[in-house]
């Protein structure tokens, strides 16, 4: 199945520097939307419907070290 999905993200992080070293961690909420889809059983003459909320939680750490000096 091929889908395009729309939705919307909210997320927020905070980097703190030290040295040459920088660590990091955000979060993002991610909404696409509800989606519904309806598969038919025309043999048995059957039909079912299924609903559902498409959302993730993504979570990124990081640490980033800069070359050649400080320099933040």
């Amino acid at each position: 199945m091929k889908d395009v999905r729309a939705g919307w993200t909210l997320g927020g992080g905070i980097e703190g520097a030290f040295g040459g070293w920088s660590a990091k961690v955000e979060y993002l909420y991610i909404d696409l939307g509800k989606l519904e889809q309806t598969v038919a059983l025309p043999l048995a003459g059957v039909t079912a419907t299924f609903n559902s909320r498409v959302t993730d939680n993504i979570v990124r750490v990081g640490l980033n070290y800069k070359w050649g000096g400080y320099g933040y």
